[in-house]
């Protein structure tokens, strides 16, 4: 079975797999497991840069998105990444 430490080093090579360098500040936020043990869920935190237009000229402010990842206990497959909306 894959404990919490396994399952977060997963979403993480899983992450920067699909996005490379391309985002900074990669933090574990959150960590789940399933009622039934069947799934770790995972939330990854990154910094992003927003693109924001001012009257006089344009600049990027930075800001933190979410991704949480659903990965099996048995075997470590990662099943979903999806957007975490953080209000």
């Amino acid at each position: 079975m894959v404990d919490v430490k396994e399952a977060t080093k997963l979403a993480t090579e899983y992450f920067t797999d699909l996005f490379g360098d391309k985002y900074s500040g990669l933090t574990l936020e959150e960590v789940e497991i399933s009622e039934d043990e069947k799934f770790w869920y995972i939330t990854i935190g990154y910094n992003v840069d927003k693109p924001t237009i001012s009257a006089s000229l344009p600049f990027t402010r930075s800001g933190r998105e979410y991704k949480s990842f659903k990965i099996e206990c048995d075997t470590g497959k990662v099943l979903s990444m999806k957007i975490r909306k953080i209000d």
